[in-house]
């Protein structure tokens, strides 16, 4: 129920929540860049770290957080 402002860029930071495709699925995670190789770490710890040896798989960005707004219904 929450909402994400995305900035739609191809280019992300280590350290931003980005919006990102890999292979056909959409994912929301902090993205961590090592050299050659991209970490997707989740808010939520019961989700994997997704690795992703960026020299043989593509890792599509499709924008970066700019805002959230929580949706706190009691």
């Amino acid at each position: 129920g929450d909402l994400l402002a995305v900035r739609r860029t191809p280019e992300a930071r280590t350290g931003q929540i980005v919006v990102a495709r890999l292979h056909d699925e959409v994912t929301v995670k902090s993205l961590q860049l090592r050299g050659s190789i991209a970490l997707l770490e989740p808010a939520n710890p019961d989700f994997l770290t997704l690795v992703i040896d960026l020299s043989r798989e593509e890792l599509c960005i499709e924008g970066v957080m700019v805002g959230l707004i929580r949706n706190r219904i009691e």
